[in-house]
């Protein structure tokens, strides 16, 4: 309401003030006013009761002369304004004004005149009688009043004078420091204050304005010389992080390669198979028409299948980065195609289970490069396993569920789990689990990226009684369950 501190000062020694006075006078007004009434009353029903047997005696013994004299002299008292005296039949026996009183405030009083013996209404007197000293006690209450309120304008003069220096530095103060904290501009504090306190507080505001001013010129010099660094630094990382990047395309390019390999040598075999055998079925003259078939339909289907392969691994390298819909139970079943020669070479079972059939939303490709990574370090885990238990078959189950929302991918296998001392390592970036050459230290980090960066999920993992388990959540688009 108040922004400015005099303001407020002024607004709440008044607001004090008049909340003090201005009760005690309506106070005062009312409860002695009718203690005044009160006993103005008091006093007429004295006059009357002193008069009331006099008037009945002389009404009685017919003193008619004697009555008005009695009558005359109820105006020695000054705050009498008028009397009159009606008897019982109506008539006017007497009435009398002051023609001196100025006073217009008047009160009217009545008594009835009684017969002393039979005690019946004989006459009646009025009596017209001043209020003068219920006016006189008002005025006293208003200048009573008047000279507190008068005495409050001096008391508030003194304080405000003797203050209105230090409330000055002060207005100063918050001006200053406002201006610099909008402006940045220093503007020196005017002291006026003859107070040891605000006078402190001033020199030590300026002294701590132009302390600021001096660090922050420092400050954004360190921050321009910081920011180079920085731009620096993250150039310089950017180049290590393609560099690294670059580096793991090649190695999956080189498992892409070795998939192709595993994927392609059954089918060739079976076409060698059968090229051999027509051919020597050929020499010795012992073929026949549905041999000949037999062979065409066994190396047409086997060269489709390696078509179908390329396909594949053409589909998983395409560039393509559009953000689009789709399955992740088909995309999971496209990643174990591509890789199942491998797995099956080194007797690893892959078990797919859906709960739901949902859509999520998000660069498909990308989707498979983190199944793909994942399945190859269980692949890698498993293998190091059965370099030590040859007998062990490696298992690797993924299971599809819908909650709130969100589509859950868990990844288990049993290939001994990681050491609890690196588990929450494992997402950084160069960080690397395999003790060959082969380890980037980067596929889970890509991995991690692309779930929480580009898809807006979430990835973890942990530890199972005989392996690891990669948790992957990402939103889903629709759920049909």
């Amino acid at each position: 309401m108040f922004k400015s501190f005099i303001n407020k000062f002024i607004f709440f020694f008044w607001s004090f003030f008049f909340a003090v006075t201005i009760p005690i006078f309506i106070f005062s007004t009312f409860q002695f006013k009718d203690m005044i009434k009160t006993s103005e009353s008091q006093k007429v029903d004295i006059t009357f009761n002193s008069l009331k047997p006099i008037i009945s005696i002389h009404i009685f013994l017919d003193q008619d002369a004697q009555l008005k004299e009695l009558l005359d002299n109820m105006f020695v008292n000054k705050e009498i304004k008028s009397v009159k005296l009606t008897l019982k039949d109506g008539g006017l026996f007497y009435f009398k004004e002051n023609n001196k009183f100025n006073n217009k405030s008047t009160e009217a009083y009545t008594a009835d005149i009684l017969d002393l013996v039979d005690q019946e209404k004989i006459a009646t007197l009025y009596l017209e009688y001043s209020s003068e000293s219920l006016n006189q006690f008002n005025q006293k209450i208003f200048m009573v009043i008047l000279i507190t309120f008068i005495f409050s304008v001096i008391i508030f003069l003194f304080v405000f004078f003797h203050i209105r220096d230090d409330l000055i530095t002060l207005k100063s103060i918050a001006l200053s420091l406002t201006k610099y904290s909008s402006t940045k501009d220093i503007q020196p504090i005017t002291k006026t204050s003859k107070s040891i306190e605000v006078s402190t507080i001033a020199t030590i505001a300026n002294e701590m304005l132009i302390n600021i001013a001096e660090y922050v010129k420092k400050l954004k010099s360190f921050n321009s010389e910081l920011e180079k660094r920085v731009t620096e630094e993250i150039n310089k990382q950017q180049n290590q992080e393609r560099m690294m990047i670059h580096q793991s395309r090649q190695a999956a390019m080189g498992e892409m390669l070795e998939s192709i390999a595993h994927q392609w040598r059954q089918p060739l075999n079976i076409i060698g198979l059968a090229t051999v055998n027509l051919e020597t079925e050929f020499a010795l003259g012992k073929i026949t028409n549905d041999n000949f078939h037999e062979k065409i339909d066994v190396i047409t289907q086997n060269t489709n299948y390696m078509s179908d392969t390329i396909d594949d691994f053409r589909d998983f390298l395409n560039p393509q980065k559009a953000m689009i819909s789709f399955e992740p139970k088909k995309s999971i079943e496209d990643v174990l195609n591509i890789l199942r020669a491998q797995l099956n070479n080194y007797k690893i079972k892959c078990a797919l289970n859906s709960e739901c059939q949902v859509h999520i939303y998000g660069v498909e490709n990308e989707f498979k490069q983190v199944l793909i990574i994942i399945l190859n370090n269980s692949k890698d885990a498993i293998k190091q396993v059965q370099n030590i238990d040859e007998s062990l078959e490696g298992k690797v189950n993924i299971n599809i569920s819908c909650q709130n929302n969100y589509v859950t991918i868990k990844i288990c296998d049993n290939g001994g789990g990681i050491e609890d001392n690196i588990i929450e390592k494992i997402f950084n970036p160069y960080f690397s689990t395999k003790q060959n050459a082969n380890g980037t230290g980067i596929g889970l980090y890509i991995a991690k990226n692309i779930i929480e960066s580009r898809m807006k999920g979430n990835i973890s993992v942990k530890n199972t009684e005989d392996g690891c388990c990669f948790s992957i959540s990402v939103p889903l688009i629709d759920r049909k369950a």
